[in-house]
C-alpha cells in the first residue's frame, strides 16, 4: 500500500519540486499551500496528488488539511515542513511585528504542523518528520540575521524533537540547503525602514550571494525523497557540498575562538 506524505509550502521552490519527486516514486502526496489556486497546474494531472489549503500560522487550517489527507489517503506517514519565507534587513531596520511574523511562520508553524500529525504517528509507532532548515542556521549573515535566527531555532527544535521521538519509532530529519536558484529572493520581505549606515552590510551580503554555490534543486529533492524511504534516515542532511563546507568552516572558526579564550573560561570554574 502506498505511503502518504504531507508537504507544506508546495506552491513554490522546494515544496513544489519535492511534490513531483514523491509522486513519481508512488507516494500519495498532500500538497498544501495557503492559496491552492497557485498550485502548479501539472499537479492536477497526478491522481496521487491532493492539493489543499494550509496556512502554518492557522491551527484550524492545519487541522483541516490533515483531516483531508486522512479522508483521501488514510494515515499520514511523512511530513515535509517546507513552508517559510526570508525576512531581509539589518536588525535595527526591522519592526517587532516583522520579527514575530518571521518566527511565527518559520518556527511556530513547524511546531503546529508537527503537533497535528504526531498523535497518529505515535499510535502507529512510525512516521518521518522532515523540517527544512538552512545553512543560515549554522552561519548567520548580515542583513539576514533574523531569518538565520529562525533557522537556527528550527535546527535546535529538530534535534530536540528527534530525541523525543526516537523511542517512539518516529524518524526526524533536518534538511539543510545552502540555497537554490528559486524565487526565494523575490519572495523575501523587505525591512520596515531603511538606514543608510548599513549599506556596507548589504554590499557584504550581495558579494556573498554572488559567490555562493547553489545546489541542484531537482537532485536535492530527489535525495530528500530517497532518504524518506531509508530504514535509518539521517538526522542531518546537507544539500550540496557547499553546505558541508560552510559547516566545516564555521565549526573550525568556533573551536579556534573558544581555544583562544580558554584561559579566561578556565578562570570561571
Amino acid at each position: 500500500m502506498s505511503k502518504t506524505v504531507l508537504i507544506t509550502g508546495a506552491s513554490t521552490g522546494m515544496g513544489e519540486a519535492i511534490t513531483f519527486e514523491y509522486a513519481t516514486r508512488g507516494w500519495n502526496v498532500v500538497a498544501t499551500m495557503r492559496n491552492p489556486a497557485k498550485a502548479n497546474p501539472a499537479f492536477a494531472d497526478l491522481a496521487n496528488v491532493l492539493v489543499t489549503s494550509l496556512d502554518v500560522t492557522d491551527t484550524a487550517s492545519i487541522s483541516r488539511a490533515v483531516q483531508a489527507a486522512v479522508d483521501r489517503f488514510g494515515a499520514v506517514d511523512a511530513v515535509v515542513n517546507a513552508a517559510g519565507y526570508g525576512q531581509l534587513g539589518a536588525v535595527e531596520e526591522l519592526s517587532p511585528e516583522q520579527v514575530r511574523d518571521q518566527f511565527e511562520t518559520n518556527v511556530v508553524g513547524i511546531v503546529q504542523v508537527v503537533q497535528a500529525v504526531l498523535p497518529q504517528m505515535r499510535e502507529r509507532g512510525s512516521g518521518h518528520i522532515l523540517n527544512v532548515g538552512s545553512m543560515g542556521g549554522h552561519v548567520s549573515l548580515p542583513t539576514m540575521a533574523v531569518y538565520c535566527a529562525s533557522k537556527s531555532a528550527v535546527q535546535n527544535l529538530t534535534e530536540g524533537l528527534a530525541k523525543e521521538l526516537s523511542p517512539l519509532g518516529i524518524h526526524v530529519t533536518l534538511v539543510e540547503p545552502a540555497g537554490f536558484h528559486t524565487n526565494f529572493a523575490t519572495s523575501s520581505r523587505m525591512p520596515a525602514t531603511s538606514i543608510p549606515d548599513y549599506a556596507s552590510s548589504y554590499a557584504q551580503m550581495a558579494e556573498f550571494d554572488k559567490l555562493a554555490v547553489r545546489g541542484d534543486l531537482t537532485k536535492s529533492m530527489a535525495a530528500v525523497a530517497e532518504i524518506t524511504c531509508a530504514d535509518e534516515p539521517p538526522l542531518h542532511l546537507a544539500l550540496a557540498t557547499a553546505s558541508l563546507d560552510m559547516v566545516r568552516g564555521h565549526v573550525a572558526e568556533l573551536l579556534e575562538e573558544y581555544a583562544r579564550w580558554e584561559p579566561v573560561t578556565a578562570g570561571t570554574d
